[in-house]
């Protein structure tokens, strides 16, 4: 029986499909999968897919008196920053410092992170209602408070909270104490705080000290 010999051309052509198909493959692989650069426009939706499941957070329809000015989340003075707030425009030196560590993956800091070696009281920083309360795998208890139209808060990594869905609060209140996290702190006792002025995370330094008209 005679044997069939394969054409001349045969041989490159399988070589070459396999080739482009192993090409697209690792293309396709290192795109989704080893891709860890955050652009600017994706930064905001990247980090509250990291920190807060809401997609956006809401407001308060009831204003805050505009001359009442924005306090800090606590009042002890043995409470010092650990993470600054990630400025997408900031320095790179700066972004560097504001990169949280956690399971095996560095993320942009939404908020500032606060860090003390004694439990400390977290406070409210302007009047507000609590909103909501529950409980996040990573960040322990979460508090959400709605302080007027323009401005809402959210509290994370506490510990005992001392109020419920609902509540009134007033400014400078005892809300919750200080809890644990595992954000690379290097001190115990932790509390992550957000801020968000007409529904855009926004960075709290710019928020503290100010009255309401004056957010931006």
């Amino acid at each position: 029986m005679k044997k069939r010999k394969l054409k001349k051309f045969v041989l490159p052509t399988l070589y070459l499909m396999i080739l482009g198909i192993m090409t697209a493959s690792i293309t396709f692989l290192s795109k989704n999968l080893l891709d860890t650069t955050v652009s600017e426009d994706e930064y905001y939706n990247y980090s509250m897919s990291v920190f807060n499941e809401e997609e956006e957070p809401v407001v308060n329809t009831e204003e805050t008196p505009t001359d009442a000015l924005v306090s800090m989340p606590y009042t002890s003075d043995k409470v010092s920053v650990a993470k600054e707030y990630y400025d997408t425009k900031g320095a790179s030196e700066t972004q560097e410092k504001a990169l949280i560590y956690y399971g095996g993956t560095y993320m942009p800091n939404t908020g500032i992170l606060y860090e003390s070696d004694e439990t400390f009281d977290v406070v409210a920083i302007m009047d507000g209602t609590v909103k909501d309360i529950k409980e996040d795998e990573i960040l322990g208890t979460v508090m959400t408070i709605e302080n007027s139209s323009k401005l809402t808060t959210i509290y994370y990594t506490l510990g005992e909270t001392k109020v419920a869905v609902g509540d009134q609060v007033t400014q400078n209140q005892v809300i919750a104490t200080s809890g644990t996290s595992n954000l690379g702190t290097t001190k115990a006792n932790t509390l992550l705080f957000e801020a968000y002025v007409d529904g855009t995370l926004t960075n709290p330094t710019t928020v503290f000290e100010k009255n309401i008209s004056e957010l931006k």
